[in-house]
C-alpha cells in the first residue's frame, strides 16, 4: 500500500485499458448483445404480464396493489424491477465468471502480486463486460415503453447517476463471491443461487413491506434492493431526494463490500495456492 503517485496512475490507466478491451470484446460479438436483448425481453414480459394479471381485470387488484407500493403505475413499477435487477444480475456474475475463465485458461496463478494489483485485474475485465449488460438494459427498457407506453418522470440525470452507483455496489459486493470462486472450483454456481436468492428479497415486481420482517431486514443489506427502489423513485414517484439517498447508500455499500472482498480475496488466494489449486488440471 506504499504506491508511489505514478503507480497509482499506472494502475489506473491499466484498469481503464481493461475495461475497454472488455467492451470491445463484447461490441464485437453482436449476437451477443442482440441474443441478450431478446434474452432481456423475454425475462421481462412474463413479470409485466403477470403483474397485469394480478392487478386487473377489475379495480380491486390495482386498489391492492397502489396501497402497497403507493403507486398504480404497475407497469412501470415491474418494468424497472425486472430490467434493473437483471442489469444487477449481470454485473454481479461478472467476476466471479472472469475468474472462472482464467482459471480454464490456465492464468490465473499469475493474476496478482499485490492488493492493488488485485483490483486493477479482477475488476477492470468485469467493469468493461458490464458495458454491455448496461446497454442492453437501456434497449430493452427502451422496447418495454414502446410497447406499454406507461408514464416516467423525466428525471433521466439521478436514474444515471443511480446506475452508476449500483454498478459500483454490484462490482464490490461481487468481490467476496468472486474470493470464493478463486478457491473453490465451480462456486460460480453458488453465485446464481445466491442471485436466485437476491431476486426475491430485492422485490422485483412487488414492494419488499411483503415480505416477512426478518426478510425485509435482509433485503436491506443488498444493493440490488436499494438500485431498483432508488430507479422507482427518480423514474415513477419523482422523488429525486430520495433516489439520490439511495445513491449513497450504494456507495457505501460499494466501499464496504469491496474492503471485505479484497480481505476475503487474499485469504482464498493464499488457500488455494498452498493447495495447489489454482490451476485448472
Amino acid at each position: 500500500m506504499n504506491a508511489s503517485a505514478s503507480q497509482i496512475r499506472a494502475e489506473f490507466r491499466a484498469l481503464l485499458a481493461l475495461a475497454r478491451k472488455g467492451w470491445r470484446i463484447d461490441r464485437r460479438q453482436p449476437f451477443f448483445l442482440t441474443s441478450g436483448l431478446l434474452g432481456t425481453m423475454q425475462w421481462v414480459l412474463p413479470i409485466v404480464l403477470a403483474t397485469i394479471a394480478l392487478a386487473g381485470p377489475n379495480e380491486e387488484g390495482l386498489r391492492r396493489f397502489a396501497d402497497l407500493a403507493g403507486t398504480d403505475e404497475y407497469i412501470a413499477y415491474s418494468v424497472i424491477g425486472a430490467i434493473a435487477f437483471l442489469y444487477a444480475g449481470w454485473m454481479l456474475s461478472a467476476l466471479s465468471f472472469d475468474l472462472r475463465l482464467n482459471r480454464n485458461l490456465g492464468t490465473l496463478p499469475t493474476l496478482w502480486t499485490s492488493a492493488v494489483s488485485r483490483v486493477v485485474l479482477t475488476c477492470g475485465g468485469a467493469l468493461g463486460h458490464g458495458l454491455a449488460p448496461a446497454v442492453m438494459a437501456v434497449a430493452a427498457f427502451g422496447v418495454a415503453w414502446t410497447l406499454f407506453r406507461f408514464p416516467l418522470e423525466p428525471n433521466v440525470g439521478p436514474a444515471l447517476a443511480v446506475l452508476v452507483c449500483g454498478a459500483l455496489a454490484m462490482v464490490g459486493l461481487a468481490l467476496p463471491l468472486a474470493a470464493v470462486t478463486v478457491r473453490y472450483r465451480e462456486a460460480h454456481y453458488i453465485v446464481s443461487l445466491f442471485l436466485m436468492t437476491t431476486g426475491i428479497l430485492a422485490g422485483i415486481a412487488y414492494p419488499t413491506a411483503v415480505l416477512p420482517d426478518w426478510a425485509q431486514w435482509a433485503s436491506r443489506l443488498l444493493p440490488p434492493t436499494w438500485l431498483l427502489h432508488a430507479l422507482r423513485e427518480a423514474l415513477v414517484f419523482g422523488d429525486v431526494a430520495d433516489a439520490m439517498r439511495s445513491a449513497g447508500v450504494l456507495l457505501v455499500m460499494a466501499l464496504a463490500y469491496g474492503a471485505a472482498g479484497l480481505v476475503l480475496l487474499r485469504v482464498m488466494d493464499a488457500a488455494a495456492r498452498s493447495k495447489g489449486e489454482l490451476e485448472w488440471t
